[in-house]
């Protein structure tokens, strides 16, 4: 079963456990995805010590096909965000103790 981790779900955790209001609580968060986005928007490398690199990769437009009917179609260059974890991330994650 999938479950998905929500912004709400995250302003009530920080509610909870650090005993903000739920206001300021969702005004943090607002703020930390802003400096987020905005660093990933000027192409720079967002580095989150102990957790993992968010960097933004270009690709080349190429030619792809639709597996079904085998028509070729164009696919644009673009620009994707990619997400390395830390290895410090990646022990915990590995490691027997959970949160």
């Amino acid at each position: 079963m999938r479950i998905n981790l929500t912004k709400k779900d995250i302003i009530n955790s920080a509610y909870m456990r650090v005993g903000f209001s739920k206001n300021l609580s969702e005004n943090i968060l607002d703020d930390i995805l802003l400096i987020l986005s905005k660093n990933i928007i000027n192409k720079e490398k967002v580095k989150i010590s102990k957790f993992g690199t968010f960097i933004v990769k270009h690709k080349k437009s190429r030619v792809g096909r639709n597996p079904k009917t085998k028509e070729e179609k164009l696919i644009s260059a673009r620009s994707v965000i990619t997400f390395k974890a830390s290895n410090e991330f990646k022990n915990f994650l590995n490691s027997d103790r959970k949160i």
